[in-house]
């Protein structure tokens, strides 16, 4: 009776051992880590002094917003030298009226020339090759005038170098950057992250990444400050068409709308279903 009574109780070990297991075989929930959908580095593209530090870290910036401003005392005069330059057009309002008075002797030369001999030939030879220099002069200046307006227009491109910019929207994380100090370009000096959206990186077995396309809606659960996980849905980004050689997993990726930020980037995100549509 013994013998039997642990015969029972072997097979039902077995029996849960098994159960436990298919339970995890059918189990649909993969972790992931959280990434922000844009994390940048950035600095200057021209080297200077730093004159003013506009943001610290954590400020929340706008695309576009200034970060910081290089000293530009110098590329500021050189602008006001070029605009300057370009606005002067005294000496090719001259050339013009100097080729209308010209085009006006020619005129009058060529017909007392054409009625009778108070012209000579060669005196008309010499205002028509006076002419032609007039208006190859004029057309000279007219070229000089437009590289001027260029030459205003890469002064200006100079001078906005000076300002770093967000490259877009997000989160100001590092700062590393006191006024006064000298920077050149390759210095990391901000970094930038934005967060109203973030991603879910997943390695999913390849007969669950199989089932999955770009466009297709997933549900996943995040942990936040609070002891409930948040629940979201998003939108697959990315099935890698390559599976790691060494675990046969195979890259998907998920993007999350976080607008009031609830979801942090680097925490465990954990997948809860199958796709459940594809985005129209």
């Amino acid at each position: 009776m013994k013998q039997f009574f642990r015969f029972l109780c072997v097979c039902g070990s077995v029996a849960a051992l098994v159960m436990g297991g298919a339970s995890k075989l059918h189990a649909t929930e993969f972790v992931g880590l959280v990434h922000p959908v844009a994390d940048v580095k950035f600095g200057v593209a021209v080297a200077g002094v730093v004159q003013k530090v506009q943001v610290k870290p954590g400020h929340m910036v706008a695309e576009g917003q200034t970060l910081l401003d290089l000293d530009s005392s110098t590329q500021k005069l050189e602008l006001e030298r070029r605009i300057l330059i370009a606005r002067d057009s005294s000496e090719l309002d001259a050339a013009q009226a100097r080729l209308k008075v010209l085009d006006e002797l020619l005129t009058i030369a060529e017909t007392v020339a054409s009625r009778s001999q108070a012209v000579s030939r060669e005196e008309l030879l010499k205002l028509r090759l006076e002419h032609l220099s007039a208006r190859g002069r004029l057309e000279q200046l007219m070229a000089q005038k437009n590289r001027e307006r260029v030459e205003v227009q890469l002064a200006q491109v100079e001078l906005d170098l000076r300002t770093i910019r967000a490259p877009r929207a997000g989160t100001v994380v590092e700062s590393e950057v006191d006024e006064g100090a000298w920077v050149k370009p390759g210095d990391p000096l901000f970094r930038l992250v934005d967060t109203a959206q973030v991603e879910l990186r997943l390695n999913l077995p390849l007969r669950v990444a199989g089932a999955l396309r770009a466009g297709m809606r997933l549900k996943a659960s995040f942990e936040t400050s609070g002891r409930e996980p948040m629940l979201a849905e998003g939108v697959v980004q990315f099935v890698s068409p390559l599976a790691d050689n060494a675990s046969g997993l195979v890259d998907v990726r998920a993007v999350f709308a976080n607008p009031k930020a609830v979801i942090r980037p680097g925490v465990k995100g954990r997948l809860l279903s199958s796709p459940v549509r594809s985005t129209p």
